[in-house]
């Protein structure tokens, strides 16, 4: 009887891989291509679990219906970390695992603020990741400098064009309900300084007129030193 069963179960085991088999050549006559290995999720694996061989088996299957990308061996998967969420049975991809470029990075020590703005309190709203502005707000007709931040993001750089509608600031955490509260009076203004670079005017005015007067300021230059000269002698 002992042997009976064993065969009974021997039987029912081959018979079970013999439809899988059948399945598969099945389903690769109908959708056309060969089987091939991929690895598949066991079970749901959600955002930031880590792969493992307990997670993810690889299993035959039809490789038109399979992503380009579609991971083919355990080696290629095994250590990373998804970064969305892979329902069960699913052929694992590079899609699963891509993480966003449009992440904020916010300046260490910094609180990341987004402001409605536009073009016009923004100057033009050309503006740059990382770029320091001064932050103004205006009240009774007055416009006063709440304090300096530097630009996160916009609308325009984020979705790569079109107007200007917000902008992100990296502000001290200090500083945030100051902001919040000048942007629920109306838009701040954001202004660019450039105090580094001289202005094209400054070397004129400090340079003489002519040679005329570059002659006589360097006469009058050495002269001053003789005075100097003949008043220490007659002392």
């Amino acid at each position: 009887m002992g042997i009976a069963a064993a065969v009974l179960a021997w039987t029912a085991i081959q018979g079970a891989r013999a439809d899988a088999e059948a399945a598969k050549r099945e389903a690769a006559a109908r959708y056309g291509g060969d089987l091939v290995g991929v690895c598949v999720a066991r079970r749901a694996i959600e955002p930031g679990e880590k792969i493992d061989e307990g997670n993810t088996e690889v299993l035959e299957w039809v490789s038109t219906m399979l992503p380009e990308d579609a991971m083919t061996s355990l080696s290629q998967v095994s250590g990373r970390v998804a970064t969305s969420h892979i329902p069960a049975h699913t052929p694992l991809s590079e899609a699963y695992f891509e993480r966003a470029d449009s992440a904020l990075e916010v300046p260490r020590g910094k609180v990341a603020v987004s402001v409605a703005s536009d073009a016009e309190h923004a100057v033009g709203g050309v503006l740059a990741r990382g770029q320091e502005v001064d932050v103004y707000a205006s009240k009774d007709s007055v416009a006063d400098k709440l304090m300096s931040a530097e630009v996160v993001d916009t609308s325009t750089l984020a979705e790569n064009g079109g107007d200007l509608t917000w902008v992100t600031l990296a502000v001290r955490p200090s500083a945030v309900r100051e902001l919040l509260a000048a942007t629920s009076r109306g838009m701040v203004t954001l202004a660019v300084s450039n105090e580094s670079a001289p202005r094209a005017d400054d070397s004129k005015e400090d340079a003489p007129a002519n040679k005329k007067d570059a002659k006589k300021a360097g006469a009058e230059g050495s002269e001053k030193p003789a005075e100097d000269n003949a008043k220490k002698e007659r002392s």
